[in-house]
């Protein structure tokens, strides 16, 4: 009886929580009653039909403050994240490392024997940490190798294989490679491929129904730049940040991470986190972190204002991000703190 009872215990506190999920829906409300400048929103929203911004959205206050499409777009369109897929990869680290599925010191040689048979003893001492960084020393895919490999059918492969650039842990290089070692990490060790593990602790617990990974010719979910959200959904993974990774008095993804991923942990270098940017916003100089993809796909949170920005865009490169920045700064600016 008594077991009987506890998995009756156990299935009604996980419809509870299903429910709880499903039930969260987004308010909306005026700029104005959000504590926005409701003149400068509205000039802001002017200047984003002749961009290539395709969605745009602003949640102040834990409500939909604006919500934007170009035309031919709407709140069911989902989008490439592109690189904006390695702040959601870090999260669904996070959780890994919580759940004891390794740590961030855990060289990447116990996931990937092949590196302790390498002449360069210097492979054995890359970490997870390292990773999350972008501080291997592993040659960068973001270079002119991108297509080579890409177009490699082996991406971890095509990785070890090149010789090392740099020292593991003292030079910062931009890789989407060391999140895919991260990818395959999750996938070697939960024995689920990060879309599946991402899907049961990040992407359901949110009710963030459209999001999925692509994967790469091995199976491996491409956690670099492979994730495809809906507008609202990039907004539930910015407010879930902007939370410290609760949601509905859950703890999604542990604080503590939250807390660490969003420091800058390469400060000579480059302002980055765990996978995550860091950036000084508007006038007033308010602190905050973004997600960033190619082609500008953005997810930037301010904790002082209580206030996200995302943007899904279809540029074919980065070249007008100054206008980003200037964006958020502008938003923040119309923005009252958080407590006002």
């Amino acid at each position: 009886m008594k077991r009987k009872a506890f998995f009756i215990a156990l299935f009604l506190f996980a419809s509870l929580a299903f429910s709880q999920t499903k039930n969260f829906e987004w308010k909306s409300d005026e700029p104005k009653n959000l504590g926005l400048d409701q003149n400068k929103i509205a000039a802001f929203n002017a200047e984003l039909p002749p961009t290539e911004v395709t969605s745009c959205i602003i949640v102040k206050n834990g409500a939909i403050a604006s919500e934007y499409y170009k035309e031919g777009y709407n709140q069911e369109s989902v989008f490439g994240m592109q690189s904006v897929s390695k702040s959601l990869t870090s999260a669904i680290v996070g959780i890994a490392i919580e759940q004891g599925y390794f740590t961030l010191d855990d060289p990447i040689a116990k996931f990937f024997p092949e590196l302790r048979t390498k002449e360069d003893a210097r492979f054995q001492k890359i970490t997870v940490r390292h990773l999350l960084t972008n501080t291997s020393g592993l040659v960068s895919t973001d270079s002119a190798v991108w297509g080579q490999w890409r177009a490699s059918g082996d991406w971890i492969k095509f990785l070890f294989d090149r010789p090392l650039p740099h020292e593991p842990g003292k030079i910062f290089e931009y890789s989407t490679g060391n999140t895919h070692l991260l990818s395959a990490i999750v996938q070697k060790t939960t024995k689920k491929t990060l879309d599946e593990y991402g899907r049961a602790v990040l992407f359901e617990p949110l009710g963030m129904d459209s999001g999925y990974f692509d994967f790469d010719a091995k199976g491996i979910a491409d956690g670099g730049n492979g994730a495809h959200l809906s507008a609202r959904d990039m907004a539930r993974f910015g407010l879930l940040y902007l939370h410290g990774g609760k949601w509905q008095e859950k703890q999604v993804v542990p604080a503590s991470w939250v807390s660490e991923s969003i420091k800058i942990h390469t400060p000579k270098q480059a302002r980055y986190g765990y996978q995550w940017w860091v950036r000084w916003f508007g006038k007033s100089g308010a602190r905050g972190f973004f997600a960033h993809g190619w082609g500008e796909q953005v997810i930037a949170v301010i904790p002082s204002k209580n206030l996200l920005v995302t943007f899904s865009s279809r540029y074919p490169d980065n070249r007008k991000n100054a206008v980003y920045w200037k964006w958020i700064g502008d938003i923040v600016d119309a923005a009252a703190r958080a407590d006002e």
